[in-house]
């Protein structure tokens, strides 16, 4: 029972979904993050995803923009080399929102994160790629609830 709940509150979430081409450090891309659009984001217990019997933790960082209605998590997309959703080959982050959010905001939000020197692409995507991998949706938002909960 407690498994089709977490199911049905699954689907309700939308993302938006952009990702970043960079060869920044995730602490530098997050440094010129912060400063671009005043968030804070904060570093949280990295993601720890199971691929082909093997764990990879991938960085997480969180901001909650309580005044919007919105969340961002940025998560890097390798982990000893190996991407986290195989779809985004050319993305090194993803950033996630939920939310509230217009694709106007989106695209904008995307332009001025590609203006951040080191950043080589920043493109929005779509966030059905994060539902093809097994369990990936489920096991990232479980991950963030228990984040969530230490804020």
């Amino acid at each position: 029972m407690a498994k089709k709940l977490l199911l049905d509150f699954e689907e309700q979430i939308n993302y938006s979904i952009i990702g970043i081409s960079s060869a920044l450090k995730d602490y530098r891309l997050i440094f010129f993050l912060n400063k671009l659009s005043g968030f804070d984001f904060k570093r949280v217990d990295p993601f720890v995803f199971k691929i082909k019997d093997q764990e990879f933790l991938y960085s997480l960082y969180i901001y909650l923009d309580h005044q919007n209605l919105r969340n961002y998590y940025l998560i890097s997309n390798k982990a000893n080399a190996v991407k986290l959703v195989k779809d985004f080959q050319h993305f090194d982050y993803i950033l996630i929102m939920d939310g509230e959010v217009e694709y106007d905001y989106i695209v904008e939000l995307s332009k001025r994160i590609k203006s951040v020197s080191g950043v080589m692409m920043s493109t929005v995507m779509d966030e059905e790629h994060l539902n093809k991998i097994p369990n990936l949706r489920l096991e990232f938002d479980l991950h963030l609830d228990r984040a969530l909960k230490l804020f």
